[in-house]
């Protein structure tokens, strides 16, 4: 008998991994040599030597026929050509149909970035504007894209800050140097590495091995093969203890202590204890994370959303991963259980992304300014109804609990998007089901006023048109 019942202890020990298989295939990419992940919904896809795009669908957006191209930024992306014994390259900008906005004409490029892009001619480094203007002549070693308004070139070997218009705004004095994030720039002198302000004074001074840009608030800084983050003041918030680590995402970052990953919090306490034999960053309420060999991913509490089971994974972007299991490889999409819904933002999703549930037909209410007011209540018998409401893919209100008094939320128009909705969502059937409320939307020229119902099969929505 022991053997049965320990079989049964190990199967009930790991049979919540064993479970979880939220997710479906969206499509295979075989057919391409390499694929990269998705940004502003399209993925760069390769076929030997030719480049392209492919979209959410898996369809060829732009045709595989350049040499050389990147993602896009501020609607226009990199592309270009590499001569017949590859040993140059001839780059421009093309638009999201696939046609040069700026015709190649360059060694290498950045991106755009505020208005300007960092480009190469004669083996130097320069920017141009959305003209193809050179702005700032082609006279950097090495130049860094704009963010708010600085980059970080390299001249003569040293590394200095330049402003939109050019003008130093710090010397070059240093043997390396980021952008500005929080207000300062992660410098080197000789082989450690400081922080200084934009007058180039040093805010924290080089002690660090390595150091990285502050995200959420936190930089990570390396000494003598260990890790921790500082705040912007210098000082160590979390202690430099562990043997690798990523940066803050999501308000976590992912720890190595003892051979084994976890992810901590802001305060540097375990949120998700080490035992991962790699652990990336959150992304989009998800991170890969590598058990016995496989690679699977988990919620930000921890729990499994896709079980450990898969031979190669990357980040989801875009609501999509790119997963190979055996020879079989293309991007998944996470489909997430009714109980984890509430947790996930999906700014600009449409409303059959946001839940696995039934959506009603709904109403379609015209308001006549883009910035408008709902105001919800329950309207009938006071008999605890819960209820969760979603706008344009993010969850305005979350398991609040309906009373006759009115809750009131501003509203913007998106006329980017093809349906502006709201969506009715409800957590429980109170007393008396199903889950009625009333919504009053008020454009500052008239209240409309709406009746919802819910349960927990089906949502109901409202449409919302500008005048």
């Amino acid at each position: 008998m022991k053997p049965i019942w320990l079989f049964l202890l190990v199967f009930g020990l790991y049979s919540p991994l064993l479970g979880q298989d939220h997710y479906r295939w969206a499509f295979e990419t075989s057919q391409f040599s390499r694929v990269s992940d998705f940004t502003d919904n399209l993925a760069i896809a390769a076929r030997g030597r030719l480049k392209g795009y492919i979209d959410t669908t898996g369809r060829i957006h732009i045709r595989l026929q350049y040499n050389v191209i990147d993602g896009f930024a501020e609607e226009w992306a990199p592309a270009g050509y590499l001569s017949a014994d590859n040993s140059s390259s001839t780059v421009g900008f093309i638009n999201r149909r696939g046609q040069f906005e700026i015709e190649p004409q360059f060694e290498n490029t950045g991106f755009f970035r505020e208005g300007l892009a960092n480009v190469k001619l004669r083996g130097k480094w320069g920017y141009v504007d959305r003209n193809g203007r050179l702005v700032i002549p082609a006279e950097f070693e090495f130049a860094n894209v704009f963010v708010d308004g600085l980059a970080a070139v390299k001249v003569d070997g040293l590394y200095g800050i330049i402003d939109r218009s050019g003008r130093y705004v710090i010397r070059p004095r240093y043997d390396s140097a980021s952008n500005f994030s929080d207000g300062l720039s992660c410098v080197r002198l000789g082989d450690k590495w400081g922080y200084v302000d934009r007058e180039g004074n040093f805010v924290i001074p080089p002690r660090f091995d390595a150091a990285h840009s502050f995200r959420e608030g936190l930089a990570r800084v390396e000494i003598h093969g260990k890790f921790g983050f500082i705040y912007t003041q210098g000082e160590a918030v979390i202690p430099l203890r562990y043997e690798q680590a990523s940066n803050f995402n999501s308000d976590l970052a992912s720890v190595k202590s003892n051979g084994l990953w976890g992810y901590i919090n802001r305060q540097g306490a375990y949120i998700i204890e080490p035992q991962y034999q790699e652990a990336r960053s959150f992304s989009e309420e998800l991170a890969c994370v590598k058990i016995d060999g496989k690679w699977g991913y988990i919620w930000i509490d921890g729990s499994i959303a896709i079980r450990p089971q898969l031979d190669e994974a990357r980040d989801f972007k875009c609501e999509l991963a790119f997963a190979r299991i055996g020879n079989k490889k293309g991007f998944i999409r996470y489909v997430a259980p009714l109980e984890k819904e509430l947790t996930l933002n999906r700014p600009q999703a449409r409303p059959e992304q946001v839940t696995r549930r039934a959506i009603g037909e709904g109403r379609r209410i015209t308001v006549a300014e883009p910035n408008f007011t709902i105001e919800v209540y329950d309207h009938k018998r006071i008999d605890g109804d819960i209820i969760s409401l979603n706008y344009n893919g993010e969850w305005i209100l979350k398991q609040y609990e309906l009373s006759a008094e009115a809750h009131r939320i501003p509203i913007v128009y998106d006329p980017e998007l093809t349906d502006n909705y709201l969506l009715f969502y409800a957590k429980n059937l109170g007393r008396e089901p199903p889950n009625t409320a009333a919504i009053v939307i008020s454009d500052g020229q008239r209240s409309q006023k709406v009746i919802l119902t819910a349960d927990l099969s089906q949502c109901d929505i409202i449409y919302f048109e500008q005048e």
